[in-house]
């Protein structure tokens, strides 16, 4: 009997092991994935800031009275106008001539 109750104790002991291996690899293969989708995320983010900073560049080099810039991203919405006080001084110096 004693040593039917050793091998049952054996067997649960090897169980318990397996098991924590198993969710030590989950753990650690979780904790990757992770990893990579938050490097992915920065990298994904600061290629369309890079995009951004380009196209308001060559935006400010263009010829505009007024442009007018609509941004919704995850960080949230905003609204952004860009030579509206040059050309209304222009509009005034015009009225007064």
């Amino acid at each position: 009997m004693n040593e039917t109750l050793a091998t049952a104790i054996s067997d649960h002991g090897a169980l318990a092991l397996v098991l924590a291996i198993a969710g030590t690899t989950a753990g650690l293969v979780r904790a990757y994935v992770s990893h990579r989708t938050r490097l992915h995320e920065e990298r994904e983010a600061s290629t369309r800031t890079a995009a951004r900073a380009a196209w308001l560049t060559r935006l400010a080099e263009a010829d505009h009275d007024v442009v007018r810039i609509v941004e919704r991203d995850r960080d949230g919405h905003r609204e952004v106008e860009l030579g509206s006080l040059d050309s209304a001084r222009r509009d005034a110096t015009r009225e007064a001539a």
